[in-house]
């Protein structure tokens, strides 16, 4: 899995599991550079870029870094 966060160093990483989950949430892998990891459910990001049809972020509330339009890699996808 790789991490779905713009690139950072340290802390943790987050992969998307699965987005089938009550609406407005997904379920994500959380994992640390020790090996821990844990499935979290985290609220969707409710950030959209600017405009009238601005595409919706494709991560979690509260993450850190960019948002997925921000300069979006090519790797990040709400469909993966």
């Amino acid at each position: 899995m790789q991490c779905q966060l713009s690139a950072h160093e340290g802390g943790d990483h987050f992969g998307l599991l699965s987005d089938t989950g009550p609406y407005g949430t997904a379920l994500w892998l959380r994992w640390c550079e020790a090996g821990e990891e844990e499935p979290v459910v985290l609220p969707d990001c409710p950030v959209a870029a600017p405009g009238p049809d601005g595409e919706g972020c494709c991560l979690f509330a509260g993450h850190a870094k960019r948002h997925t339009w921000e300069g979006a890699r090519e790797e990040v996808s709400c469909t993966s």
